[in-house]
């Protein structure tokens, strides 16, 4: 008798531990695929790389050399001078689904290179200043120095847009831009500060009535003399957010005496707006100010400003409302 309640209780046991829910096992992303080939375009033309993945997520797409090829979100590549340019895709991680994956391919650009078109009114960065008086005026934006802002070192910007670029001119007080060249560090900055959802809710509020959300920020003058502009594109997003490093040709700048003039490119620009977490691109109308600074962050100079008496009592002024031609 004894057995066999010694064999039921084992039997009790075992059909016990055999009943035991077993842990559901974590699936296993499936691995990120990303089907390319090397691309070939002439110069001036555009192909699509034609990639696809098995991924849930969506390709993104980065060139290494905006000189050589340019490549927008959707994966057309653009030739813009012979020679080749590396282009990176990749797709993120789908959490549970599908691991992360990246592909390099190679684009080649053949053909001539071919010299950028000018705008039709035939702005060109060299320092030579003559062509901003052949445009007509209500084709560009004008702010001028008021009497009783807090800053005199500048007195006129201009901003003129056509063809997918924007032009800047700057025109400086001879005398306050002499004093800035000779102060201690020698170096003077300025940040091209840009709006272009066309409302001031979001970005950034200081130095202008409105807020704006983008700002291109670099070096203008150094040894007391103008250098050439190239600056950091940093997105408001909470704080800034740096987008594209210095040496991508987004902008370039040059000045002689008091004056100083450079250009953006707004395709380069909307190629990384388009692949940042907030996606704002610049279309056919934008708002644009200057703000000016040196010995680091001491405030120069605010265009466009305005009555010191007039709202919020800083000197502030509403950003210029710019137009592509």
């Amino acid at each position: 008798m004894k057995k066999i309640l010694t064999l039921l209780a084992v039997f009790a046991i075992f059909g016990f531990i055999s009943c035991e829910e077993k842990p559901e096992p974590e699936p296993t992303p499936t691995t990120a695929t990303i089907t390319a080939n090397d691309v070939t375009v002439e110069v001036g033309k555009t192909v699509s790389i034609g990639a696809t993945t098995n991924s849930s997520a969506a390709i993104t797409y980065a060139c290494d050399n905006s000189a050589i090829a340019t490549v927008t979100a959707s994966g057309e590549v653009t030739g813009v001078a012979a020679g080749s340019a590396n282009i990176t895709l990749k797709v993120a991680e789908v959490a549970g689904k599908f691991t992360a994956a990246e592909k390099a391919i190679t684009v080649t650009v053949t053909g001539a290179d071919v010299p950028p078109t000018p705008s039709p009114k035939g702005i060109t960065i060299d320092g030579d200043f003559s062509d901003w008086s052949k445009l007509e005026d209500g084709t560009y934006a004008r702010a001028a120095c008021d009497p009783n802002a807090p800053w005199e070192s500048v007195q006129e910007i201009r901003c003129y847009a056509a063809d997918d670029m924007v032009y800047y001119y700057i025109k400086f007080d001879e005398e306050s831009l002499a004093e800035v060249a000779d102060w201690a560090t020698k170096e003077a900055h300025l940040r091209l500060c840009i709006n272009t959802d066309d409302e001031f809710e979001s970005g950034y509020a200081n130095y202008f009535l409105e807020a704006y959300d983008f700002i291109v920020e670099g070096c203008f003058l150094s040894d007391g003399a103008f250098i050439e502009f190239d600056g950091t594109l940093h997105q408001r997003i909470g704080s800034w957010v740096s987008l594209l490093e210095p040496g991508n040709d987004l902008v370039y700048g040059v000045g002689n005496g008091s004056e100083y003039e450079i250009s953006f490119n707004r395709t380069i620009f909307n190629q990384v707006a388009n692949t940042s977490t907030v996606p704002m691109p610049m279309g056919d109308h934008f708002q644009t100010g200057i703000r000016f600074y040196c010995n680091g962050w001491d405030e120069w100079s605010n265009m466009p400003n305005c009555d010191m008496d007039e709202e919020q009592g800083n000197g502030w002024g509403y950003l210029m409302r710019v137009t592509f031609n």
